[in-house]
């Protein structure tokens, strides 16, 4: 019996990537495909699982649908890198379910988001925007990035990118990582730092992935290091930081923070962060460029057919 291999919500406009040849006849050729035509609510995403040996996963999985197609799901094809916040592991294992994920296919795109967010923020290019709309005139300094200190936070995939057009632009760039690279950050003209020293930069920039260890990993002890006129960018995980925490500093009103992630998304009416003065904000769109999502659905389908040929690749559980 041929597996049946399910997209079951249209969210993040996967199933127009996964219709489209050569993915649909790629996966056409490997199983019976069913490729969701909307967004469901819980209880249909949760009844198109359970009719699923496979899943392309682009949105968050309810426990009740692991449960529900516990069985008979043997693969969860995540369409992305950060698996854990879209699938409960622990339980994904405990019932039997292989979760793959997919790796490097934004660090490009992530990455030039993390510029133009940094520059954005330096020369307060929104309240810009609102000004000339409004009708103003008035304009006001400010700051050059070339010749300041950039501290990248995790050396991977994006953190390298976004050190080399820090290079490029002209900074100093520093970076932290749990596993120091001294080679490869010479190679790339990166100092390595202290996860303190890292703090006492005037761009601190966040691409760590989100594990149990890195949950919270940015406190207010870290955030009160940031020197006065500093900027955080974030476009790694919201949960990252301890919540609550870069509310609370930016109120001070002597830092600013660039942000493409939140915890939680979206955004809540009321979060602090959407009134706090030195903020830039943007809906999580660091890995959405054209050809981003391609290399992202190339990826998740190419784990698919590695799993069901019994050879399985970017095994997460």
């Amino acid at each position: 019996m041929r597996p049946r291999i399910v997209c079951p919500s249209a969210e993040g406009d996967f199933t127009e990537l996964f219709a489209a040849e050569p993915l649909r006849s790629r996966l056409a050729a490997i199983g019976e495909v069913g490729l969701a035509p909307d967004v469901p609510d819980e209880a249909e995403l949760v009844r198109r699982v359970a009719g699923a040996d496979v899943v392309l996963l682009a949105t968050h999985l309810p426990d009740e649908a692991l449960l529900a197609a516990a069985g008979r799901l043997r693969l969860v094809s995540f369409t992305g890198t950060g698996a854990a916040s879209y699938v409960n592991l622990d339980l994904a294992r405990e019932l039997g379910v292989t979760v793959t994920n997919v790796t490097h296919y934004g660090d490009q795109a992530v990455a030039e988001l993390t510029l133009a967010l940094m520059l954005a923020a330096a020369r307060d290019v929104p309240a810009g925007d609102r000004a000339v709309r409004a009708g103003q005139w008035a304009g006001w300094s400010g700051r050059e990035l070339a010749g300041s200190r950039l501290a990248v936070l995790g050396f991977g995939g994006i953190g390298r990118v976004v050190a080399r057009l820090g290079v490029a632009l002209g900074m100093r760039v520093g970076a932290w990582d749990k596993v120091t690279d001294p080679q490869a950050m010479a190679a790339a003209g990166v100092e390595p730092l202290g996860w303190a020293q890292a703090f006492d930069a005037d761009v601190v920039s966040v691409h760590l992935p989100l594990t149990d260890e890195t949950r919270g990993m940015i406190t207010t002890a870290e955030l009160d290091l940031l020197r006065p006129g500093s900027i955080l960018v974030n476009t790694a995980r919201g949960e990252i930081l301890e919540p609550g925490a870069l509310a609370a500093r930016l109120a001070r009103g002597d830092v600013r923070a660039a942000l493409d992630v939140f915890d939680p998304e979206p955004l809540r009416p009321d979060d602090p962060l959407l009134t706090v003065p030195g903020t830039v904000l943007t809906p999580h769109l660091g890995f959405r460029t054209p050809a981003a999502l391609a290399r992202m659905a190339e990826g998740a389908v190419g784990n698919v057919e590695a799993f069901l040929s019994g050879v399985p690749r970017n095994v997460v559980v």
